[in-house]
């Protein structure tokens, strides 16, 4: 079975600075 990895934001602690977007893009190869 294969294994799926996940990553959790928790949007309540939000302040706009957009640093998830810039980790997802990262995490998932997809260029700045």
């Amino acid at each position: 079975m294969a294994r799926t990895l996940a990553m959790f934001t928790d949007t309540s602690l939000c302040i706009g600075c957009r640093a998830c977007q810039v980790a997802c893009k990262q995490w998932n190869e997809l260029g700045l």
